[in-house]
């Protein structure tokens, strides 16, 4: 077992618990092993992404770190997201941060799977495994079952709850948790 080696620098006293950011590590053949590109937040600094590598993954990294902005090229139509494009009207989409640092250990991609053969054992058990569990799912879901499944007697219950809602006999007060509501009799 290999003991975690201090850094040589000071960390930051940025607490972050459940990080709402993505750092992604992107593949670059162009560069040595010892270097390493990430897609990261535009708001990310060089030092939040050293203390980040070195206490998720204990990576001590050296303290030059390169980091641009990369903008994105200039497009045609307002809104991507339009039922019809808006010519001349024109849209940048949002940037993107890159940083590359240098690492004390070289990282060499692993080889992926070269010909149709190679392919055919990856995730082969996890692939079994989520065939039968689609095809239980199906079964619970086919014609007029259901996915979640809601027992018989409970369906019974909710139906009843309808039915006393709609004839009048119940209201409905929202409340409880949320997504649930109340009913109260008359």
């Amino acid at each position: 077992m290999t003991t975690a080696v201090p850094p040589s620098f000071r960390l930051g006293l940025k607490k972050i618990y459940l990080p709402d950011f993505t750092v992604a590590l992107k593949r670059t053949p162009f560069l040595p092993p010892t270097q390493a590109t990430f897609t990261v937040p535009l708001w990310f600094s060089k030092l939040d992404l050293r203390d980040y590598l070195y206490n998720v993954y204990k990576l001590p990294i050296s303290p030059s770190i390169r980091s641009y902005v990369r903008q994105s090229r200039l497009r045609q139509g307002a809104d991507p997201s339009a039922a019809r494009p808006q010519y001349k009207r024109w849209h940048r989409p949002r940037s993107t941060k890159i940083m590359t640092v240098e690492m004390g250990q070289g990282f060499v991609w692993p080889t992926g799977p070269r010909t149709e053969e190679d392919f055919k054992s990856w995730n082969k058990k996890e692939l079994k495994i989520a065939k039968e569990e689609n095809a239980a799912m199906q079964e619970r879901a086919g014609p007029g079952g259901d996915a979640v499944g809601v027992g018989e007697e409970r369906r019974a219950a909710m139906k009843e709850q309808a039915k006393a809602l709609l004839e009048g006999r119940e209201r409905w007060r929202s409340g409880g948790k949320e997504g649930q509501g109340i009913m109260f009799g008359r």
